[in-house]
């Protein structure tokens, strides 16, 4: 269980797999108890790499079947990038023995916890399909494996803590893959942590030094309400808080979100080029382009994206084309689109288009969306004073300017503010988290969270249907009710046990309590509750196992009560015998 993790540890590593970027940081305790801001990140990535504290989410593997998975690690970040592109110009090695894989964080919000939902498949280079479960535990081990060669005298240090950020607004069932990938990268459970991205960020705003929390419209005020939005490669998610009197946070209100990020740039850009150009040849080439030629368009145009200001004069910028792209142009399989003048080609070797073009039209669409998440929050969350961007994408001038603008029109008294390093705030934030994982008092349950039980059948109230006659009883059970631990809307205060629930056995000499889990995304107290678990808005998550092989007592005296703990970013659960007071191991299981 999450609440079981070790409190008080010596090291904190956070680890951020980003839809574009990943990194990791550290901080010893000492240093957290004397300075909070002195937390150290890995910069040493090699050359290429845009963002100074974080790699290529990219990982170069081997076919070996001694490995685990039967995939040896080659290497990962922008090195994996440039190592592929390398085996498969120079022809020394065998290309069909590796395996590189890019940006697969943003299938994890496929995965939805619905029974027989399949875990889906990543493909790599060549379109050959791999587990996703591997290659993200894969990738999380290489990142471990890369901190403790850089910070070699850490090894023998066993009070270690790993936190792991994962966004708010995945489903359960997600975090759960994400925890488990990582016990696979070799991280036992007692030193995991899961870390929601923009509470990270919230965290690391709340420890700012004072000078830059009032640059920032004073966020770590108590009584100040603000809310974080994350932005990043392929997401926007939000959180919203409140500061307590004693410096403690309060959720305001659910998470919000959309896949929405840096990425829809550059599609959006790809798309211009695709309807700027004349002839079915475009994409086709672009296809056939070398490793090497698209790595250095992607991140030539990476790099230009996050430093085009929003209101500078207009400039030029030019991209090397593929050659496969640019035989086409001399052929005259490929022409320049004459009603379009966005982009061109010069030379018949550069890309050519002008800043405005980017300003403009590139990061309108997204810009808009990101705003409308906002709205929604800004709506129901009239205390809101201040907005603060972090993430890779809100280093954008143009992303900055955009949101102030659009949220100007609305929300006039609502400040927006961006910390000086935004790149840094979700993993300076995780590292803070892992020392002082108990700064959130409360949070607010974003679904119903219950479980399928039974009760005696009640004429007046259960449908016939669900009668059910137990021969063991003698009596009649309603079966599939849904006994509801955890309401949507809820506030639930940091390790306060939930009202708890008793369940006894049903059969003699049973030994566990195995109780199924259910979700209902549209129950809540505004919405009236779900009576049983066949209804359209329950879905099973998981189940909760209770062990009573301990105990010779009677049906009748081993009353079990369970009760939820949701304050961390899974649901936890503690299970106790009424009769002796003894507390039985009980584990969420996310249909893993």
């Amino acid at each position: 269980m999450e609440l079981s993790v070790i409190r008080t540890p010596d090291l904190v590593v956070a680890i951020d797999v980003g839809s574009t970027y990943s990194g990791y940081a550290w901080q010893w305790r000492t240093n957290f108890s004397s300075n909070k801001q002195n937390v150290e990140f890995n910069t040493n990535w090699g050359q290429g790499t845009p963002q100074i504290h974080k790699t290529n989410t990219a990982i170069l593997l081997k076919d070996d079947s001694t490995a685990q998975f039967g995939l040896k690690i080659v290497t990962f970040g922008y090195r994996a990038e440039h190592r592929y592109a390398t085996i498969c110009s120079d022809g020394k090695e065998k290309e069909e023995e590796y395996h590189l894989f890019k940006r697969f964080k943003l299938l994890l919000y496929r995965v939805t916890g619905r029974d027989g939902e399949q875990e889906p498949g990543v493909e790599d280079s060549n379109g050959i399909l791999f587990k996703l479960s591997d290659i993200m535990a894969l990738f999380i081990k290489a990142m471990k494996e890369d901190f403790y060669t850089k910070q070699s005298t850490t090894q023998n240090i066993t009070n270690v803590l790993w936190v792991l950020t994962v966004p708010a607004i995945w489903s359960e069932k997600a975090k759960q893959f994400m925890r488990l990938a990582a016990e696979q990268a070799g991280i036992e459970r007692k030193h995991l942590l899961l870390a929601s991205e923009p509470e990270a960020a919230a965290i690391y705003c709340l420890n700012l030094p004072p000078e830059q929390q009032a640059a920032m419209n004073n966020v770590g005020t108590p009584g100040h309400c603000f809310l974080t939005v994350d932005l990043g490669g392929g997401t926007a998610d939000l959180s919203a808080v409140r500061v307590e009197e004693d410096g403690l946070l309060r959720e305001l209100c659910c998470e919000r979100g959309n896949l929405i990020g840096g990425q829809s740039v550059n599609d959006a850009f790809f798309q211009a080029c695709n309807d700027d150009f004349e002839g079915t040849e475009w994409k086709k080439k672009f296809t056939e382009a070398t490793p090497f030629e698209m790595m250095k368009i992607e991140h030539e145009f990476e790099k230009c994206k996050l430093a085009i200001g929003a209101e500078e004069m207009d400039e030029t910028i030019q991209l090397p084309l593929p050659r496969s792209v640019r035989d086409s142009f001399r052929t005259g399989k490929i022409k320049v689109n004459r009603s379009q003048t966005r982009i061109s080609i010069t030379g018949e070797e550069d890309l050519r288009f002008e800043t405005s073009f980017v300003r403009d039209h590139l990061f309108d669409q997204a810009c808009k969306m990101i705003n409308q998440v906002i709205e929604t929050v800004l709506e129901n969350q009239k205390d809101i004073q201040t907005v603060v961007l972090v993430g890779g994408f809100a280093e954008s001038p143009i992303v900055q300017e955009n949101i102030k603008s659009l949220l100007q029109q609305k929300y006039p008294s609502v400040a927006v503010v961006v910390p000086t390093s935004p790149f840094r705030a979700v993993l300076m934030g995780a590292v803070l988290y892992g020392h002082d994982m108990f700064i959130y008092r409360s949070r607010v349950s974003r679904a119903t969270y219950g479980v399928k039980g039974i009760s005696v059948f009640d004429e007046k109230k259960h449908d016939e249907s669900k009668k059910w006659f137990n021969t063991d009883t003698g009596i009649n059970y309603c079966k599939d009710i849904f006994d509801i631990h955890v309401e949507k809307g809820q506030s639930v205060v940091l390790k306060e046990q939930t009202g708890g629930k008793n369940y006894i056995p049903l059969y003699k000499n049973q030994k566990s309590i195995t109780l199924p889990l259910f979700v209902a995304d549209t129950c809540g107290p505004s919405e009236g509750n779900v009576m049983y678990t066949t209804h359209p808005s329950c879905k099973k998550v998981g189940e909760i196992r209770v062990d009573l092989s301990d105990t010779d007592a009677p049906n009748s005296e081993r009353k079990v009560c369970v009760k939820m703990i949701y304050g961390g970013s899974q649901l936890s659960v503690i299970a106790t015998e009424l009769t002796t007071g003894k507390e039985y191991n009980a584990e969420i299981h996310f249909n893993a």
